[in-house]
């Protein structure tokens, strides 16, 4: 790419991507990188989609600001785990699941049964059974 094209795509100013250039400079390789690629190579790369989702944190977060002592906040698989334990659960346990089922919007609670795989059935059994 020229100058000028990077400077379009990255914002990046042409007097910085000459200082980039020079030999010893820590971004070196970048500016090299980027003159050697092609334009067209550049949007093929910027116009694909991530192939990994984000964590699902939001209902973590509804669900850890409603407890005060932070020694009791769950995790990521700790939350995932409440969906399917045999023991009984305990007073924190039910408490987020409460939360849940009465804080939480239906998209964070989507968002998070998608990325973990947990079926709809088995949150609404879990749910209802409070």
């Amino acid at each position: 790419m020229k100058t000028k094209d990077i400077s379009e795509l990255f914002g990046i100013a042409p007097s910085t991507l000459s200082d980039w250039s020079k030999e010893g400079n820590k971004k070196h390789t970048l500016a090299k990188l980027l003159k050697n690629m092609s334009m067209d190579d550049v949007k093929e790369i910027l116009s694909k989609e991530p192939k990994s989702k984000s964590k699902p944190v939001m209902l973590l977060s509804t669900v850890n600001c409603s407890i005060g002592n932070k020694q009791k906040h769950f995790t990521l698989t700790g939350l995932k785990n409440l969906f399917y334990k045999k023991e009984p659960l305990n007073v924190y346990d039910k408490y987020a699941l409460k939360t849940i089922k009465n804080e939480a919007l239906e998209k964070e609670l989507e968002d998070f049964t998608n990325y973990y795989r947990i079926s709809p059935k088995r949150v609404e059994t879990v749910l209802a059974s409070l």
